[in-house]
């Protein structure tokens, strides 16, 4: 069975009964890729056997580096953890051989580095951030992608699937007090995790992240600013904001840069 057969159907194991209409839609709110669009998009698969998988996005930094959520890794025993670089039909299986996670002195953060065996040569990374030239400001518009579920129900519930085409979608950068007291008041174990760690918001009508969507990168003028991470609204859509990783923040700065220097490059990347 070919790599790219084989991560096909580990994305149709997620996809609910009676579904299948449903990855004819778009992202909730978005469309299909342009083929020039998000060629660093990377599939991380967790795979538990031929009935249980996981899908999360994450964004090839340079050419042997992922960035993307911590939460995306499988730590339970009998898992194991597959990334597949290039946009389909010409994703392929690329092992990982380390994955690193941000810590500090209130623990660790949704953010994950993954090294890869293999140096990818024929696909560029993404842009690193402005960070200071040109930063994200309220009412900015940003682009997010995943290949989760594109459905949700009359409900405003999400329903749990896969698209097997990358979905792109745009939304707008909000301040971000209504989903901290929403977790806050809602899910204060969440709250507990998250508000130690650095990130920004976005929100649009009618668009939205399902499960599956962790780890996508957001782009803002094609830079790479931030990490999908949550939602405050449990299985409903379009409620309350997303959360992003905020890369720009000097913590992160720094250990990205750090943890991917090399030899000849000990400056890492440049974000």
């Amino acid at each position: 069975m070919g790599a790219m057969t084989g991560l096909l159907l580990l994305l149709w194991a997620g996809v609910t009964v009676g579904s299948v209409l449903d990855l004819q839609k778009r992202i909730i709110g978005g469309r299909d890729c342009l083929n020039n669009e998000r060629k660093h998009h990377v599939i991380l698969i967790g795979d538990h056997g031929p009935r249980e998988s996981g899908i999360c996005g994450g964004t090839l930094i340079n050419n042997q580096w992922i960035l993307t959520a911590a939460h995306c890794w499988k730590r339970e025993a009998g898992w194991t953890m597959k990334a597949y670089v290039g946009r389909s039909p010409a994703a392929r299986e690329v092992e990982i051989t380390e994955h690193k996670m941000y810590k500090d002195k209130h623990g660790e953060h949704d953010i994950m580095l993954l090294k890869l065996r293999d140096v990818i040569t024929d696909i560029t990374p993404v842009l690193p951030p402005k960070c200071d030239s040109s930063p994200i400001k309220t009412d900015a518009v940003v682009k997010i992608a995943g290949h989760a579920s594109t459905y949700r129900s009359p409900t405003n519930e999400r329903v749990e699937g896969s698209s097997l085409i990358l979905q792109c979608a745009a939304t707008n950068i909000v301040d971000c007090d209504g989903l901290k007291k929403c977790l806050e008041k809602n899910n204060p174990e969440l709250w507990q995790f998250y508000k130690y760690q650095h990130w920004f918001c976005g929100k649009r009508d009618d668009v939205d992240v399902s499960v599956g969507d962790s780890g996508g990168g957001v782009l803002f003028k094609d830079m790479f600013y931030g990490i999908n991470v949550f939602t405050g609204d449990g299985g409903r859509a379009c409620v309350q904001a997303i959360g992003f990783m905020n890369i720009c923040h000097k913590e992160y700065a720094d250990w990205i840069r750090e943890t991917t220097a090399t030899p000849s490059n000990k400056q890492g990347w440049e974000g």
